[in-house]
């Protein structure tokens, strides 16, 4: 063990020995007042009074609110409660509810019953578009000339005829259509409108074309006819009298389309879903000859002849 080592030890701790009961004794004691300020007051200056607690208080009373009496309602308890969900209960009892079963829930008994909206849309077609216009006849020039052969047009939609058309020209002046060949009895136009931008469509004297690569929904609103939409695909979306509308489903074969709409049939519940499927109204029936017959007047019945008494009747 090294001698002087140890010596270096214990003249260290009565450093830090010393060196801790002057601090005590200045922070504590307050021995040097005017270098070290004591951490805590003497007795003579916590006696003093402090200046800031003599001050009054400032600032205005604040106003009592009244009481609630407990006997306000003392002579209702004996009636049930209902709020303005229609959730009634009494004091002692459970809740009087029912199941509905159109609302898929539990709604208290004496709420009353809200009528669900109409769906509020109609189907009137679902399909592939077809081109309007129909090939109905050619002429071939007296110059034997293709650019000179003649045809006749049919707008099926309007039942409109555009005759004398010639390759290379339009169909009339507000039409940007021009037939542009004419190869084994099929004229091929070139149809430059917003829609079609420039396609080339193979017209002929069977039937209009069909784009099979589109389908077109056209839906119009039940109360008003002049409002009307018109979509090409499963997940088109639309608004209306604050329901949302979104297509879920479109069958080419039944010509039916399944609608989703989703809105609140009461403005304090959570929205509902109601999915319909909607399908092209049949048109109306012709009348046949019997129902024409009943429909006409019946003929006016005249004023019967008193019979005569003394007559014998007819022998049976």
């Amino acid at each position: 063990m090294n001698f002087r080592k140890d010596i270096y030890l214990i003249l260290g701790a009565l450093l830090v020995l010393t060196l801790g009961g002057l601090a005590w004794w200045a922070l504590d004691q307050g021995g040097l007042p005017s270098l070290v300020k004591p951490l805590l007051p003497a007795e003579e200056i916590r006696a003093k009074p402090l200046n800031e607690l003599t001050i009054p208080a400032q600032g205005v009373e604040y106003p009592a609110s009244p009481k609630t009496p407990l006997t306000k309602d003392l002579n209702d308890w004996s009636s049930l409660k209902e709020d303005e969900d229609g959730w009634d209960f009494d004091l002692f009892t459970t809740i009087d509810i029912d199941w509905k079963t159109k609302d898929a829930e539990y709604i208290p008994s004496s709420q009353k019953d809200i009528p669900i909206p109409p769906f509020g849309v109609t189907l009137v077609k679902v399909g592939h578009p077809f081109y309007p216009y129909l090939l109905r006849g050619t002429m071939a020039a007296r110059s034997k000339q293709e650019a000179d052969r003649e045809f006749t047009i049919e707008n099926v939609n309007t039942h409109e005829y555009f005759e004398r058309c010639k390759l290379g020209k339009p169909f009339g002046p507000n039409l940007a259509i021009t037939p542009v060949s004419f190869v084994k009895g099929v004229l091929t136009v070139k149809d430059n409108s917003p829609d079609l931008k420039g396609r080339l469509i193979p017209l002929d004297e069977v039937k209009p074309l069909e784009f099979t690569d589109t389908i077109d929904v056209a839906l119009v609103a039940s109360e008003d006819a002049s409002i009307t939409w018109t979509f090409h695909a499963v997940g088109d979306k639309f608004e209306y009298q604050n329901a949302r509308f979104v297509i879920k489903e479109i069958d080419l074969d039944n010509k039916t389309v399944t609608v989703e709409k989703t809105f609140k049939p009461n403005p304090k519940k959570p929205e509902k879903s109601f999915v319909e499927t909607l399908s092209v109204p049949a048109p109306a029936a012709a009348k046949t000859s019997k129902d024409k017959d009943a429909a006409k007047p019946a003929a006016p019945v005249t004023d019967a002849v008193p019979a005569d008494k003394n007559k014998p009747s007819p022998k049976k």
